[in-house]
């Protein structure tokens, strides 16, 4: 967790569950049982940051003011392009999402990622592979079909004026 406010809150939210669970049945192997309960909670807190955070940078992206300047073009295509690849990191699935932001969003090595989420250095490093990959071709597939559509505008344009 990025802050210790994080880690208390997480930890107090363990001990309530655990206590909750404990009123339920009888807990065999308690240790076990609250690492279990702080890793769901952490993985939890982490997919919610994850998704406000792609939220909080489609939030940016519709508040940014366009200024006209020589390179008013250069700015909306790079805003443009912003959109697409958050609109790629949502499509991803679930755990290559939560991975791909923790590396790319958070700045996680693969090796903290693995180590957080419990999984092998090589399922971090396919799954960003992946994410990448995918986000590449979404984005591509999205700007040929922008271009696309463009170029047939263009074509009516040279008709019209024929």
């Amino acid at each position: 967790m990025s802050s210790e406010q994080d880690i208390e809150d997480i930890v107090q939210e363990v001990y309530i569950k655990a206590h909750n669970a404990e009123q339920e049945k009888v807990i065999e192997q308690p240790k076990a049982f609250l690492f279990k309960i702080a890793k769901n909670l952490a993985l939890d807190e982490l997919n919610k940051k994850s998704r406000l955070v792609t939220h909080y940078i489609e939030d940016c992206i519709a508040a940014i003011p366009l200024e006209k300047t020589a390179s008013m073009e250069s700015e909306v295509e790079a805003n443009e392009s912003l959109t697409l690849y958050c609109e790629a990191i949502e499509q991803l699935p679930d755990k290559c999402k939560q991975i791909f932001l923790m590396r790319k969003v958070y700045g996680l090595k693969h090796k903290d990622i693995a180590t957080e989420l419990g999984i092998s250095l090589s399922s971090v490093e396919k799954h960003l592979k992946l994410g990448g990959a995918f986000c590449q071709q979404y984005i591509s597939h999205k700007k040929g079909s922008v271009s696309a559509v463009a170029d047939n505008v263009s074509e009516l344009r040279k008709r019209n004026l024929r």
